[in-house]
């Protein structure tokens, strides 16, 4: 059974709230982080203004895989990080 948007934005949600309590993420974290936001942004109920922040969120997850540095990648980040926790906390509640 495919998750609806709610439960994907849960989902990236507990993700990114991992990587920023625990200032380290694994390179499948980061791949499932991106297949997450491409699938939301896939789909048309989401608003516009908000993929864009997806599409934030999509980047942080490639340069997060490729990056040999991940706890200074999640350093540079954890501003953006907390944004995005809100951000998905508001919608998928």
């Amino acid at each position: 059974m495919p998750l609806d948007h709610i439960h994907q934005m849960q989902l990236l949600k507990d993700l990114l709230e991992d990587h920023y309590s625990d200032a380290a993420g694994t390179v499948a974290e980061y791949e499932q982080i991106e297949r997450t936001v491409k699938s939301l942004l896939a789909d048309d109920s989401i608003d516009e203004s908000f993929k864009a922040v997806l599409m934030d969120v999509y980047e942080y997850g490639q340069k997060g895989k490729n990056t040999n540095r991940p706890e200074s990648h999640i350093q540079n980040h954890r501003e953006r990080l907390a944004e995005w926790i809100g951000l998905l906390g508001q919608i998928s509640e």
